[in-house]
């Protein structure tokens, strides 16, 4: 929804009264505290990489979709990491997107604040031989380097919610995709489907493996209202259900958060599917070029009921050394099902199913191997030993998370002689475990397996599966390198290269840097020194080069043992959210976003800026600022509203304000809400941004932070729009009269407006003219129209809102909600979804709905109102 527009700062401003004006009006609703550090005064505005609406795009298609991102300018370059996928922007970045009501009140209200969006539409084309996974794309401008964020390539039957109120969508058919979103506080979506036969019915959330913050409940309930199914993502690794559908009968699925968040960013893809959920598989990896058993664990795999069971296939694994993963096709007790396992180089094992309460065995395998097993509650955890000669380098890794499971392992390794030598509980990021050791003497050692997870009261938990890695280093390196990369115009940085040497390997590596955009040269030599375990490239930018982002990609070369090998650097990939070293967490990249920057030639200071200015509620505060110039710019400031705020709560909004050039004071306008409580402090963050350009005549936004916080504490509302019927009943085509009061401060003797608002999904069919409460005049009547049409039956619920001008351009605003059913007022009236429209109504594939149509009724919309047609003094 759009809520700001640009207005355009006057060159000569009154000087703003100090005048402090009585409460009239004290009620109103506690405050929701919102902490996000500030960014330093010198500080430049990084652009952020969000989200993408829809989430999911498909092969051999374009897909209109809006990029979310944070301090955004109009002078983005975009990447899209991947060879298949090409994006195409189709305008700049729009309004700031508020979260719209309702907000946390109570013990809640001082919950972090989410950072506040902007949306660029764009295409998506992505090619027909595309292979579904996740894409990485990210933003760069003079100012910084975004992390890489993801959008999804699907393969399968996609679409788009649409949903009207809190009615179900209906689905024609499965399997399907929807990409959705939960938007605001308390949303949960629904999605109808009937079963067209008796089958396990799966459900698959994809949401923080797309970077969207929430974790997923998805409940499932057939047509009598019986809950079938349900599933929480305590993990934050997404996840899903299974369950047995009967043949005609409507299933009903609904998706929120734990915790009943929403925001813009929580995107989604719901995967309703037909056939069993394979889970996981022992051997939990396939060898590559090998035959092997294997046993696949999913809901009603082998009978079709809603129980975890196995089944057995033989498997052929594909010997590709570039293929990391390999999709099983399985028959099932009731069709097909689809299971991915990761592919290894090394001999697979199992572990010998035990009985529980049994004496401890110890089990010998294959080593260099891995081998995989199901925990118990065994105290003294799983043993496996293996031969090993003496001063050879080993590493040992024991995966849980990894492979798709939730125990929290540790692993302890001892010598010959039953000495600890060696032990880990998590590695960095992760509850899997790893160590690495030089062995003393040669013999048999013991790697030992334990779990932190609680058992279950049967001792066993099938789904609690690890994998145990023994694998003896041989001479080798690995290089790591940063994702982000910023490099001063004109000035110098360095690009720090990590080397993790192996098996002994100690020799000098030589390293090259291909992509370096003109006028970016690399300094001295690139060498990482033997026995040296990273090097500093220094980079340098001559000072007439173009200010450009552009991808790097490093690699280093080095003589090991008598061959020659090259590997490439890799750097760790933002954008999933899920926990580093599970199966959802997006692994490293080759690619290095290297961004030159320009500094900013003005600061934004903050007058007062340790005092608490008294503010009244449902007005605009008029903040007073300096614009302090360099010598050398006189040129036009942009002001804006920060992304990340500092304590941003409730619906403080401050748009975008045009500084004139040559101007050096100014007043930013802070519109404040009528329902922010008295008790606590309200702050807002604002940053400048100017067009410069650079030594080849490019015009780049540069941008820099304000100094302080602008700092506001709430006195009573100076207007109260009150509705005298809150609740009434109409139908479709009928005409509905709304008495109002209001109620003014004597400081307010103003004009007051009072204007309806309503919901997208009906703009169009309902109508009020505004009605005009002049100075001394409290009651009127708003008349509103309707027109006869089926899409307006149910329940409603609208807004009125009343505005004054103070000053003729700064907005007082007082809001409240009133609830209209519209009932048939004839049989002829078709039913809301039988007739051309559908609250269960599914898009086509790769359609986007209007910016803002799923916001919710109610949400604060200033549009214009900060946007003066003639600009003008302080108020």
């Amino acid at each position: 929804m759009t809520l700001l527009r640009k207005w355009h700062y006057p060159r000569q401003p009154r000087q703003r009264t100090s005048t402090r004006w009585q409460a009239t009006i004290a009620s109103c609703l506690l405050p929701v505290a919102l902490l996000f550090g500030i960014p330093a005064a010198s500080a430049q505005m990084t652009p952020g990489a969000g989200y993408v609406y829809p989430p999911v795009i498909r092969a051999g298609e374009v897909t209109r979709v809006q990029l979310g991102g944070f301090d955004l300018t109009v002078d983005l370059q975009w990447f899209v990491h991947d060879g298949h996928v090409r994006l195409q922007t189709l305008g700049p970045p729009g309004d700031f997107h508020l979260p719209p009501p309702p907000y946390w009140i109570g013990p809640r209200a001082s919950a972090s604040a989410l950072p506040i969006p902007r949306e660029v539409p764009a295409e998506f084309h992505v090619d027909a031989a595309a292979p579904e996974g996740f894409v990485r794309w990210q933003v760069a401008n003079a100012n910084g380097v975004s992390q890489t964020a993801l959008v999804f390539v699907s393969r399968s039957p996609e679409v788009l919610e649409s949903r009207s109120r809190d009615f179900p969508q209906r689905l024609s058919a499965v399997p399907v995709g929807v990409s959705g979103r939960l938007s605001r506080l308390t949303e949960v979506d629904r999605y109808q489907f009937v079963a067209e036969r008796d089958e396990v019915i799966t459900l698959d959330l994809m949401a923080r493996r797309l970077g969207a913050d929430f974790n997923g409940v998805i409940q499932v309930h057939d047509d009598t209202g019986r809950m079938l199914a349900d599933f929480a993502d305590t993990l934050g690794l997404d996840g899903g259900v299974a369950f047995r559908a009967t043949a005609g009968v409507k299933y009903t699925v609904s998706l929120r958060d734990a915790d009943f968040r929403g925001d813009r960013a929580y995107v989604y893809r719901l995967y309703i599917s037909p056939g069993q959920r394979a889970m996981f598989t022992i051997p939990a990896a396939g060898q590559r070029g090998t035959t092997a058993t294997v046993d696949v664990f999913g809901a009603g795999l082998a009978t079709g009921q809603s129980a975890i069971e196995s089944i057995r296939q033989e498997v052929a694994f594909a010997s590709d050394t570039l293929q990391a993963m390999q999709t099983l096709t399985l028959g099932t007790a009731t069709g097909t099902a689809l299971v991915s396992m990761p592919l290894s180089d090394l001999p697979e094992q199992t572990r010998a199913r035990t009985v529980a309460g049994a004496a401890p065995t110890v089990q010998t395998v294959i080593a260099p191997g891995a081998v995989t097993g199901q925990m118990t509650s065994d105290p003294n955890g799983h043993r496996f030993q293996w031969q090993a000669g003496a001063n050879e380098p080993w590493r040992v890794s024991l995966q849980s998370r990894a492979i798709g499971s939730h125990m929290d392992v540790a692993l302890e390794i001892l010598d010959p002689d039953g000495k600890r030598i060696a032990d880990n509980d998590d590695r960095p990021g992760t509850t899997d475990a790893g160590v690495a050791f030089t062995t003393s003497a040669g013999g048999q050692y013991t790697a030992v397996v334990r779990s932190f997870t609680a058992a279950s009261a049967s001792g066993e938990d099938l789904g609690d599966v690890y994998r145990l890695e023994l694998r003896r280093q041989t001479a080798d390196f690995s290089l790591s390198v940063p994702q982000q990369v910023t490099l001063p115009l004109g000035g110098r940085t360095e690009l720090t290269v990590q080397a993790l040497r192996e098996g002994g390997f100690a020799g000098e590596i030589r390293l090259t840097v291909d992509g370096l955009p003109a006028g970016v040269s690399l300094q001295g030599d690139s060498v990482i020194p033997a026995n040296a375990n990273e090097v500093k490239l220094p980079l340098q930018s001559a000072a007439d080069a173009a200010v450009v982002a552009a991808v790097l990609q490093i690699r280093g070369t080095a003589v090991v043992g008598d061959a020659e090998v090259t590997r490439q650097a890799l750097a760790d990939a933002g954008g999933s959210l899920c926990p580093v070293g599970s199966m959802t967490a997006v692994p490293k990249i080759p690619q290095v976003l290297l961004a030159l920057t320009m500094p900013a030639p003005f600061s934004i200071q903050v007058v007062d800026r340790d005092r608490q200015h008294d503010v009244h509620r449902g007005t605009t505060f008029l903040a007073e600022l300096d614009i302090v110039r360099e010598p050398s710019f006189s040129g036009e400031i942009q002001l804006e509203m920060s992304a990340r705020q500092d304590r941003y709560r409730r619906g403080i909004a401050g748009g975008i304000l045009i500084v004139p050039p040559e101007q050096t004071k100014v007043f930013y306008p802070c519109f404040v809400p009528e329902w922010l409580g008295t008790e606590l402090t309200c702050r807002i963050v604002v940053h400048g941004v100017a067009a410069i350009p650079d030594h080849r005549g490019t015009l780049r936004s540069v941008s820099r932070a304000g100094d302080a916080r602008i700092t506001m504490i709430m006195e009573g509302a100076l207007l109260k729009l009150t509705a005298v019927d809150s609740e009434l009943v109409a139908a479709p085509g009928a005409a509905l009269e709304i008495p109002v009061s209001i109620a003014r401060s004597p400081r307010l003797p103003l004009e007051t407006k009072v204007e309806l608002t309503v919901p997208d999904e009906i703009a169009g069919l309902l109508h009020a003219d505004a009605l005009i409460l002049p100075p001394g005049q409290d009651r009127g009547t708003l008349s509103i129209t309707s027109v006869a049409d089926p899409r307006l039956q149910g329940p409603w619920k609208l807004t009125l809102k009343a505005t004054a001008l103070q000053d003729g351009r700064w907005p007082v605003i007082s809001q409240t909600d009133i609830s209209v059913h519209m009932a048939a007022g004839s049989q002829d009236l078709p039913a809301p979804e039988s007739g051309a429209w559908s609250a269960g109504s599914v898009l086509p594939a790769g359609s986007v709905l209007p910016t803002g149509s799923l916001s919710p009724t109610g949400s604060l919309s200033p549009t214009g109102s900060l946007s003066p047609a003639e600009p003008g003094a302080s108020g």
